[in-house]
């Protein structure tokens, strides 16, 4: 088996072609390579491959045996946005600004599934260029960064072993493992050039760092796996240090995560639970949970909502930054903090605010301004609760003037739930009927309406009566009691039991054990990185079980999971 991402760039120095190549997943990469995902023509190229999926991932009927568990292929994944931002910051010490580079691709409802199938192209290729070079030059522009980074000082002469052992060092963090000689002759062939072309051995560094991250060794994941004594492919010690950096962290393994690879401690289930233990008692274990949270609940398309401003003046950046945090913070503190149930997460009357979300609330924001967050509780009787209260759900869905139950049911149904709805057919009119002036009706009864024709009124039913207990936040989440000048009406329903608004269907969903198991197959998706199959159906049995003796703790589920076997077994490519 072979697999490769060839790539070709030019440092400004001299242009450079490689590939990343090698028997199951050894990894021969090319150093020096400044593009990620180029076909060898210049083109695009998809790289990596999803496992072929049994399904649509909603596992067996209910009276079917599961199937026997079988691992998905193994694949290369570009890192998302946020993980290319995070590995930058925790090697080089500077931040990057991921806006200027492609979207990430969602394929399941994460980015982290889509990274296996996401293409690179030749635009985006210029585009990660462009941001490692303005970050390194950042770094080297302050002496003292520079010097702090590059830990000792470049002779210029040849052997530099400064420059060598620097190279092997950052190399080590940067591509996830030891370079080969081959990769770190060509690493010091770039760097020796760069201080001959510009007379100074600083600069050879630079460029060798350059090097270093816009390798696809750098941009890319690899996790293709090794053979094992039975004959069957696990991922190495240095892919499943990757692994548990990238789920944990959202970021690059530290040195001493890869130290463990190299000892052979992550061979085994328990030195895993130690490793990933060690990694969500540090600060950065919060990715772990509010990097799921926030690609779980699409937090990401809260930045390009667009609202109506002279209905909402205040919908800004500053206010859209805190309810990304605000809904980040709910999912950290439950699962890291309090350590409680996880749908404990429906009831909560925690939020977490700036002045401007703060107003929003209808709290006090005395202390506070668009920088400076605090933690609050909610009045005991307050109409908003858990998060599906919060403004970073409810300002999701809907139009540039007023919220939409139909979408909110729908992600409420679909992603919380694991319920798939139907797609509409393709004749059916979207489009409520507006009112006339002179008569104006609610989004109810507008959608009452609407379901009153049979090819509506299915998948309304389904989602409509979930999101209906909402209508009293308007479009960004601001709590309301007139539509058009009508009172309305939040009652709904929530799996054929009657809830009286958002607050008892907040309430209702904190008991429910089918969200719970929702919320289990959505994170083993997350974790493994592939859609949920069919042969899946028999390990989030087992999490599930866990997850509910261990009394829905979050924490608990991260670490069933990924010392799960299904978490370091993988399958050859096709």
């Amino acid at each position: 088996m072979r697999t490769a991402i060839v790539a070709s760039c030019v440092l400004g120095l001299a242009a450079c072609t490689g590939e990343v190549q090698g028997p199951a997943g050894a990894g021969t990469g090319a150093a020096g390579t400044g593009a990620a995902g180029q076909s060898s023509a210049g083109g695009p190229s998809t790289v990596g491959g999803a496992a072929s999926m049994a399904g649509s991932g909603s596992g067996p009927g209910p009276s079917s045996s599961p199937l026997a568990f079988l691992p998905a292929p193994g694949m290369l994944r570009r890192l998302t946005r946020a993980q290319f931002r995070n590995a930058v910051r925790d090697l080089l010490g500077v931040n990057v600004d991921v806006s200027e580079l492609g979207p990430d691709s969602w394929n399941g409802n994460f980015a982290v599934i889509g990274a296996s199938t996401v293409v690179t192209s030749d635009t985006g290729v210029e585009q990660y260029q462009t941001a490692v070079e303005g970050a390194v030059s950042a770094v080297f522009a302050d002496a003292t960064k520079r010097a702090q980074f590059i830990g000792c000082t470049p002779s210029g002469a040849s052997p530099d072993a400064c420059v060598r052992g620097f190279i092997e060092g950052v190399g080590r963090r940067a591509w996830r493992r030891p370079l080969e000689a081959a990769e770190l002759e060509r690493l010091v062939t770039v760097a020796t050039t760069a201080t001959t072309e510009l007379g100074n051995a600083v600069e050879g560094v630079r460029w060798a760092t350059v090097a270093l991250l816009t390798s696809p060794d750098f941009i890319y994941r690899a996790e293709l796996g090794a053979p094992i004594g039975s004959g069957a492919l696990r991922y190495t010690g240095y892919e499943m240090a990757s692994r548990l950096a990238f789920l944990l962290w959202n970021s690059t393994p530290d040195a001493q995560l890869l130290d463990e690879a190299a000892n052979g401690a992550l061979d085994t289930a328990d030195g895993i639970h130690e490793a990933a233990d060690r990694l969500l008692a540090a600060p950065a274990g919060r990715e772990s949970i509010g990097a799921f949270a926030e690609e779980y609940m699409r937090l990401d398309r809260l930045v390009t909502q667009a609202k109506d401003l002279a209905l909402y003046p205040e919908y800004g950046p500053a206010l859209q930054n805190a309810m990304v945090r605000d809904m980040r913070g709910a999912w950290e503190a439950i699962a890291l903090d309090a350590r409680s149930s996880a749908l404990d997460l429906f009831s909560t009357a925690k939020v977490v605010v700036n002045a401007d979300l703060a107003k929003l609330y209808g709290l006090d924001a005395t202390g506070l301004d668009s920088n400076t967050f605090r933690e609050l509780t909610l009045p005991a009787d307050s109409p908003r609760v858990g998060i599906l209260g919060k403004a970073g759900f409810l300002s999701q869905f809907g139009n540039q003037k007023e919220g939409s139950p139909t979408l909110r049911g729908k992600f409420i149904r679909d992603a919380l739930m694991c319920k798939v709805i139907p797609p509409p057919p393709g004749n059916v009119n979207a489009m409520l009927t507006e009112p006339p002036p002179d008569k104006p009706l609610t989004k109810r009864q507008r959608l009452e309406i609407h379901r009153s024709s049979p090819t509506c009124a299915g998948c309304h039913g389904l989602m409509d009566p979930l999101g209906l207990p909402l209508e009293n936040f308007d479009a960004i989440g601001r709590y309301r009691t007139l539509d058009r000048g009508l009172p309305i009406d939040p009652s709904g329903e929530v799996d054929g039991a009657q809830v009286a608004d958002a607050r008892a269907m907040g309430l209702a969903m904190a008991t429910s054990q089918d969200i719970a198991n929702c919320l289990v197959r959505r994170y083993y998706t997350y974790a493994v990185g592939h859609e949920e199959r069919d042969v899946d159906a028999s390990v989030v049995s087992t999490l599930s079980a866990d997850f509910q003796g261990a009394g829905y703790k979050l924490r608990d589920l991260v670490l069933a999971t990924v010392t799960h076997d299904a978490f370091s077994s993988v399958a050859p490519q096709p």
